[in-house]
């Protein structure tokens, strides 16, 4: 939106400097095309974005699912545990109720086996441990029939409960299975879900700086239609005074605009990292020069003038601040000296020396000046006046 409300802004201005006839290629009807491309750009980033927030959040609602489907199983393998101990007391019962109505038949059988390990011969000198086993193989004979029916019904119930038993172990085991597969896929939705929503978020970082970038694209294009508008201004002014006389010299005054000139020149002898005006990465506009120098290089001073401060400030170890009269002020950071406040300084004198990469800013009334522009004049000058 803050898009589009810039380029309606300057919607007016871009079209009337399309309409207006220029030599050559047209500037602004460039920057126009690249300011469409890149909101279109930024649209179509916004649009990847949307869809992947869209994803990210469907993909969340299924883990969601899942996490939900997870509890039931959890549920469901709660009941058939319960169901599995509720079965394996009914098997006990069962099985001590088949015991208590087989005891009178395993009572006799013993009886038959305690008989039966008696030697034969004392057996038959006993008439009445014969007379015994008759009447308990007699005995057996009629109620071992009856038992048997009697427990018929309960050996029935019990293999019953018994398969009843198997079935609830492998349900559980089902559900075991089914909750590991659930948890499973919950890890691979989760997953999922972290590369939509980052994929979202870098998507959206993406539009936003496409959405930057377009923004400045009309900008820029509504500056070069001021500049043009300007310019088509001047050929009609130029064109209104070109049959007027020639208006007859005037003494000229100095601008005061312009600063006086300044002998200048750099403290030291090292490459530049960045000069006045320029962005770092960050997007800071430098107001000055920056040095590549080690720490400990010999400083000399740019221009005559007197020591207005000198001392750590802020982040730095060390300040150095020159005042040149005439509203001219010189300040050295990561420089270190030691001349007092108040000393008077004059050019090409030793300073004092480095405490790091040091840093320029010349100003003049508060406004930064090109330090590198004026010393290079100054040298030249300097030239000039010494060869001729």
């Amino acid at each position: 939106m803050r898009l589009l409300a810039s380029l309606l802004v300057l919607a007016p201005a871009l079209a009337a400097a399309a309409s207006a006839p220029v030599a050559g290629a047209d500037p602004v009807a460039g920057a126009l095309r690249e300011a469409a491309e890149a909101a279109a750009e930024a649209r179509r980033l916004e649009a990847e974005a949307d869809r992947a927030g869209d994803e990210a959040a469907r993909l969340r609602g299924e883990q969601q699912a899942a996490a939900a489907e997870i509890a039931a199983a959890e549920a469901r393998i709660s009941a058939a545990d319960l169901r599995a101990r509720t079965l394996s007391a009914a098997i006990e019962a069962r099985t001590r109720a088949l015991a208590e109505q087989q005891r009178p038949a395993s009572a006799l059988l013993a009886g038959l086996a305690q008989m039966s390990r008696r030697p034969p011969l004392l057996a038959l000198a006993d008439r009445g441990s014969v007379d015994d086993y008759v009447r308990v193989r007699a005995l057996l004979g009629t109620t071992l029939p009856v038992i048997r029916a009697r427990t018929a019904g309960l050996r029935a119930e019990l293999d019953a409960v018994r398969r009843l038993r198997r079935g609830a172990d492998a349900a559980r085991a089902e559900l075991a299975a089914g909750q590991q597969a659930l948890r499973a896929q919950q890890q691979r939705l989760a997953g999922l879900e972290r590369q939509a929503t980052a994929r979202s978020a870098r998507l959206g970082a993406a539009a936003l700086g496409a959405g930057d970038v377009a923004l400045a694209s009309g900008e820029e294009a509504g500056l070069l239609a001021g500049s043009a508008a300007a310019q088509r201004s001047a050929w009609a002014l130029a064109a209104a005074l070109a049959p007027l006389a020639e208006a007859p010299p005037r003494p000229g005054r100095p601008d005061p605009a312009i600063p006086p000139p300044l002998a200048y020149s750099l403290p030291l002898a090292a490459p530049l990292t960045a000069g006045l005006g320029e962005v770092s990465p960050n997007g800071v506009r430098s107001r000055g020069l920056a040095f590549r120098n080690g720490r400990g290089v010999a400083l000399s001073v740019p221009a005559d003038g007197r020591i207005a401060f000198a001392g750590p400030f802020r982040r730095y170890a060390g300040v150095v601040i020159i005042d040149h009269g005439g509203g001219w002020m010189t300040m050295l950071t990561n420089a270190a000296t030691p001349l007092a406040v108040g000393t008077a300084v004059s050019r090409g004198e030793p300073l004092g020396r480095s405490l790091g990469a040091v840093g320029l800013e010349l100003t003049h009334r508060g406004e930064p000046q090109p330090a590198a522009l004026i010393a290079g004049s100054s040298s030249l000058l300097s030239k000039g006046s010494k060869s001729g």
